[in-house]
C-alpha cells in the first residue's frame, strides 16, 4: 500500500531506473519545454494523472479485528520523456537507449532497487507501457506549454497500477459464534 506520496514516489522510481540505465542525467522539476541542454540529458514530465477504474470495486480491509479500512483508489499516471542532446543524432541514440531500458524492465516489483522506499509495502506491481500519441495530439501536448512553443522528439509512457490508501475506517462487530437450529421440521 502507498500514502499521498505515491505519485511523487513513482516519478522518483522512473527517474532512478531510467538514469541508472541510461548512465545520463535527468531532470524531472522542469517541463521539457523550459530546458535547452545540449549535453545528453532525459525530461521526466508527469503530464496526466487518471483514475484506474480497475480498482474500484475492491472490498474494504481488515486493520484490527474490529475495523476495517476503505479501500484504496488506483491511479495511472502518464509521463511524456524528452531527449535533450548536441544533435539530432545523439537525441536519436538516446531515444532508443530510453525504449530499450523500459521495454528490458517494463514491470516494478516490491524488492526491486530502483524503487522509491515510499513505495516499500506496495501490493500492485507498477508497469510501465509505451502510450503512444498520435501526431495530432503530441503537437497538442507541446503546445499545452505555450503558443510559441517547439515541437521535439519525445516518448510518452503510462504507469499503473499506483494504490493510493484511504484514511477512512469504520468499526465493525465481527460474529463471535453462530449457532444453527436444524431441529425437525414438521
Amino acid at each position: 500500500m502507498s500514502g499521498f506520496t505515491a505519485i511523487r514516489a513513482v516519478t522518483d522510481t522512473l527517474d532512478t531506473l531510467l538514469s541508472t540505465a541510461l548512465g545520463v542525467a535527468t531532470e524531472r522539476n522542469i517541463p521539457p519545454h523550459l530546458l535547452t541542454a545540449t549535453t545528453p540529458l532525459l525530461s521526466i514530465y508527469l503530464f496526466r494523472v487518471q483514475p484506474n477504474g480497475f480498482v474500484n470495486n475492491l472490498d474494504w480491509q481488515s486493520v484490527t479485528s474490529s475495523q476495517l479500512r476503505s479501500p484504496p483508489f488506483g491511479l495511472n499516471l502518464f509521463y511524456l520523456l524528452t531527449p535533450y542532446g548536441t544533435d539530432q543524432s545523439q537525441i536519436q541514440l538516446l531515444t532508443g537507449e530510453v525504449m530499450r531500458a523500459l521495454h528490458d524492465q517494463p514491470v516494478i516489483r516490491t524488492g526491486d532497487p530502483a524503487l522509491h522506499a515510499d513505495l516499500a509495502t506496495m501490493t500492485e506491481e507498477l508497469r510501465i507501457i509505451p502510450h503512444p500519441l498520435t501526431l495530432t495530439e503530441s503537437l497538442d501536448l507541446w503546445k499545452s506549454f505555450g503558443s510559441n512553443v517547439a515541437y521535439r522528439l519525445g516518448l510518452t509512457y503510462e504507469v499503473s497500477t499506483v494504490l493510493i490508501d484511504s484514511q477512512i475506517t469504520r468499526n465493525i462487530n465481527r460474529v463471535a459464534e453462530r449457532v444453527v437450529d436444524l431441529g425437525m421440521m414438521r
